[in-house]
């Protein structure tokens, strides 16, 4: 067993973000492509009985033109949030829905009027997006960087069409987040769908060099082990879910996106902690949002957490604020 130097306290079991009450946040810019997140958000909020918060946020960096009797951008503002919720509440008169404006940047203020709820979801691309990117600025700032899980739902996802389809975990042997197993499994639970945790791992070119580090002592027997060890507890918890283990040979990449299938929600987990090329999170988590065809939820570790069972793993396998309006709807 690998010794550790220094013992961090405990943190509660639960995530803050799990507390009831807590809200499902959306970003709402009135673009159409942005009419798959907020559905996304609507049915989320229903399925787990929160609120459902509709946050629009004008860009105070934009110098407004002055014209004669022309309709000021806040006014234009709520009629758009008021046009929504108008709409959501006839179609889900059981959900309670917000409105909410806020001034700032689009990524600081998504990110400030959420960090006290349960989640946030943004569309791929927002109103500004030139057409050719994949994934906007704003949505890979906010996933980067919120302290909530952030759902990135792509233009043109239709829930009903993917309703039987599984969710999807892409786990790392070597670092393990309760927050983001916890967050899979009542997902795959409340979807009454199965679970399919993956991890791919590309195996080095013989005489290549360098030699990938990350390679160096790499035990696949003993990474499956450590897998399943970091899976059992929440196996028991949810008895309901059924599970299914695929690690391979191969980039994560390519595992998760062609390998595995096609599926409802594709869940990655976040430390706050790493910093790589200004991003909180790698390649992988990166290369997953600018191509999954499915909603990805990037889930963030509590600071100063410690990743389930990793002295275990590693000793297993070797070498390895806005202003703000508020209007209640």
């Amino acid at each position: 067993m690998t010794q550790i130097s220094e013992r961090r306290q405990p943190l509660p079991m639960f995530p803050p973000w799990t507390e009831p009450g807590k809200a499902v946040v959306v970003g709402v810019d009135g673009s159409r492509r942005n009419r798959a997140a907020i559905e996304w958000a609507a049915l989320e909020a229903t399925a787990s009985g929160r609120p459902l918060n509709l946050l629009l946020v004008l860009d105070d960096r934009a110098l407004p033109v002055p014209l004669p009797r022309a309709e000021s951008d806040d006014m234009k503002g709520w009629r758009l949030l008021n046009s929504v919720a108008t709409d959501l509440a006839s179609r889900y008169p059981e959900t309670v829905i917000r409105k909410e404006m806020a001034v700032g940047a689009d990524d600081v203020s998504l990110i400030a009027r959420s960090e006290a709820q349960a989640s946030l979801v943004v569309g791929r691309r927002g109103l500004g997006t030139f057409a050719r990117l994949l994934v906007g600025s704003t949505s890979l700032s906010v996933a980067g960087h919120s302290r909530v899980p952030v759902i990135v739902v792509p233009d043109e996802w239709s829930a009903d069409a993917h309703a039987k389809d599984p969710v999807i975990l892409g786990i790392d042997h070597q670092d393990v987040q309760p927050e983001v197993l916890r967050f899979a499994f009542v997902e795959a639970r409340r979807r009454r769908v199965p679970l399919v945790a993956a991890y791919g791992r590309e195996a080095a070119v013989p005489g290549s060099w360098p030699f990938p580090e990350e390679t160096t002592g790499y035990d696949d027997r003993a990474a499956g082990k450590s897998l399943e060890h970091a899976l059992m507890p929440y196996r028991r918890e949810f008895p309901g879910v059924r599970v299914r283990l695929v690690h391979r040979g191969g980039h994560p990449l390519s595992v998760l996106l062609d390998e595995v299938g096609p599926s409802q929600l594709l869940v990655l987990g976040r430390h706050s902690s790493r910093q790589r090329g200004g991003f909180p999170f790698g390649s992988v988590a990166r290369g997953v949002l600018y191509y999954a065809d499915s909603p990805v939820a990037i889930v963030p570790a509590r600071q100063g957490s410690v990743p389930a069972k990793m002295e275990e793993t590693r000793a297993m396998c070797p070498g390895s604020g806005p202003r703000t309006w508020v209007q209640a709807g």
